[in-house]
């Protein structure tokens, strides 16, 4: 596996710890709360949780067959995700 493959595995795995976390934050705000809005952010983390759990099991599996001309672009694409997962995380904070 090279570094670039290894790259990607982790921003998606930072990903995850982000979305995680996020999903706590609304399940914590379900229960206090309630609200109809906060159920379909909960379901929508969840989706990008579980996308970001089968892209660190694809790109490892990509890593064997896969070069650098895949793995690079795909870094700058799963930064920018995971700028925006950021920057959900630091406005839910407030």
């Amino acid at each position: 596996m090279g570094i670039f493959w290894l790259t990607n595995i982790m921003i998606v795995l930072v990903e995850a710890v982000f979305l995680v976390i996020i999903l706590y934050f609304y399940i914590g705000v379900m229960r206090r709360a309630g609200g109809k809005f906060v159920a379909p952010m909960i379901a929508f983390s969840s989706l990008f949780l579980m996308q970001s759990i089968l892209s660190a099991y694809f790109y490892y599996d990509f890593s064997h067959f896969a070069g650098y001309r895949i793995a690079v672009p795909l870094i700058a694409v799963n930064g920018v995700g995971l700028a925006s997962f950021i920057m959900l995380f630091l406005s839910i904070k407030q």
